[in-house]
């Protein structure tokens, strides 16, 4: 017996296992970098700090390598933390902080992901955003990318398989996944 589920109902399954990535991020305004983003902690850097809800590293980086990112620095995925040495992310005036993904840019004032134990938290220098399109548009790009990998992973690990992925014009993007149900056989 084959069993298919839409998009819509595979995501109400996948949000009652947790997956929180699907709901707009928990972004506070700020007077320098417009609404959506946090200020950092630190008066002196220019770094900003934006509060998202990616959990899983991979699905992050899945997220931005669809985006057509290129070079993207990582730390291991090793659980020694010994292997797990951060990188170092550039910004303004020399400023510099650790990250676990890293995504240089041209004029050298780098874009970085940093886990705080819990999310990856966006941090940059918005001043100097060289990306090819606005951090709005760019969060909520990655945060869809990281859903749709995050509910085919999770689907995997339920048994399911991806039939069909379209993306309407106005980006809504619609996912036909399915399991055989070997226990009525």
């Amino acid at each position: 017996m084959k069993i298919t589920l839409s998009f819509y109902t595979l995501f109400a399954l996948v949000a009652a296992f947790g997956v929180d990535a699907f709901s707009p991020s928990s972004m506070k305004s700020s007077k320098r970098g417009g609404a959506g983003v946090s200020s950092s902690t630190s008066l002196k850097s220019h770094f900003t700090c934006i509060n998202t809800k990616l959990y899983n590293k991979e699905s992050l980086l899945k997220a931005l390598r669809d985006l057509g990112i290129q070079n993207i620095q990582t730390t291991s995925s090793s659980s020694n933390k010994e292997d797990n040495q951060r990188l170092i992310a550039r910004g303004y005036q020399g400023n510099t902080m650790e990250a676990d993904i890293v995504i240089p840019q041209a004029n050298n004032y780098d874009v970085a992901f940093c886990y705080d134990g819990k999310t990856y938290q966006l941090v940059a220098d918005l001043q100097f955003w060289q990306q090819s399109m606005p951090v709005d548009a760019f969060m909520e790009k990655v945060q869809q990318k990281y859903a749709i990998h995050t509910l085919v992973d999770t689907s995997a690990q339920e048994g399911f398989q991806v039939e069909t992925v379209t993306q309407s014009v106005d980006g809504t993007v619609t996912m036909q996944l399915s399991r055989y149900n070997t226990a009525g056989m």
